[in-house]
């Protein structure tokens, strides 16, 4: 539970010319591990980051946080972390999903299951060195790249267990419910005892995201948006668990209402369509201290550890918060 590791993107309105500077903020503030949001229509480039992040830090670790197999064919996306992990030293690795904002912004659905347990065989062998298949054709990159691992995306019980069976580390996503992030934990043990691994073989992150103030209104303000966004992917999970049950119609007002154009933004329109009270059961919300308690909650399914997504201004004061008011409590809440 120690490392500190976030989930990023780099806005519209921010300069590429300013990003590595304030990646080598991150990495002297003590991040660990960045996760750089892929979502063409509402950010910009995650590999230009990522490029960027390479050349200005040290030791900071870098990942796509997350990126698909719809706008990029896998090719490309080997090639692109393999690019990555080179200018890095070997710090790259690729966060991959099914596609949310930047497949759903284009009017295109998911991945399948089946296609993204494809794609996780065929990177494993083109970013090993080997040949991998895909489309019914064999391909290779033109050099084999330092070592990188594979994180899947996961939330419904399918993707976690795929997780489990053949990912490298499980990136859990969702809401930060006791009873939704222990459920999901369970399937990618489970995937994982029933192809024979052992449990440090995968490592399990949940991403969750925290807004620290001792003024409500502040810390509701700030993760709004993201709640919203979780609220909208709710609204098509069949078997809700009990404690989002009564959310339903909130659920579906999100989904109706949301752009992706404004994908995480904190001034996104479509943020004011739930209530405080479903943002505060979707986000961590509150007191440094009860933050703290609530995380070391949610630390009791099983997970290795936390992806703080770090949204809105003053980004560096609020990692400040979370670091020094919030994770340094996490062992004694």
């Amino acid at each position: 539970m120690g490392r500190l590791e976030i989930s990023i993107g780099i806005s519209p309105r921010e300069a590429l010319a300013d990003w590595m500077g304030f990646t080598r903020r991150l990495e002297q503030e003590g991040v660990d591990r960045l996760w750089l949001i892929d979502s063409q229509l509402a950010m910009k480039d995650v590999y230009v980051g990522l490029a960027a992040a390479a050349v200005g830090t040290e030791r900071l670790e870098l990942g796509t946080g997350v990126t698909n197999l719809v706008t990029r064919h896998p090719t490309v996306t080997a090639s692109s972390i393999g690019a990555i992990a080179e200018l890095s030293n070997g710090r790259a690795h690729l966060g991959l999903g099914a596609g949310d904002s930047a497949v759903y912004g284009l009017g295109r659905p998911p991945s399948r299951v089946a296609e993204v347990e494809a794609a996780l065989g065929f990177f494993r062998e083109v970013l090993s060195g080997g040949e991998g298949e895909w489309g019914g054709r064999r391909f290779s990159l033109p050099y084999r790249p330092p070592p990188i691992k594979v994180y899947l995306a996961v939330s419904q019980e399918r993707m976690c267990r795929l997780a489990g069976r053949l990912a490298d580390g499980a990136i859990v996503m969702g809401p930060s419910q006791l009873d939704v992030l222990a459920r999901q934990v369970g399937w990618v043990l489970e995937g994982m005892e029933g192809a024979g691994r052992a449990r440090g073989e995968v490592d399990i992150r949940a991403v969750t995201t925290v807004s620290v103030s001792d003024d409500a209104s502040t810390a509701l303000r700030d993760v709004r948006s993201w709640a919203t966004g979780q609220a909208r992917l709710l609204a098509d999970v069949a078997d809700l668990p009990e404690s989002l049950l009564r959310y339903r119609e909130e659920l579906e007002r999100a989904k109706e209402a949301y752009d992706y154009s404004e994908h995480l933004s904190t001034r996104a329109g479509h943020k004011d369509v739930i209530s405080d009270d479903l943002v505060r059961t979707l986000a961590v919300v509150g007191s440094a201290d009860s933050c703290a308690a609530r995380l070391a909650e949610l630390g009791s399914t099983g997970v290795d550890g936390f992806i703080l997504p770090l949204m809105g201004a003053n980004r560096l004061s609020r990692l400040v918060r979370l670091r020094d008011g919030v994770l340094s409590g996490l062992a004694t809440a």
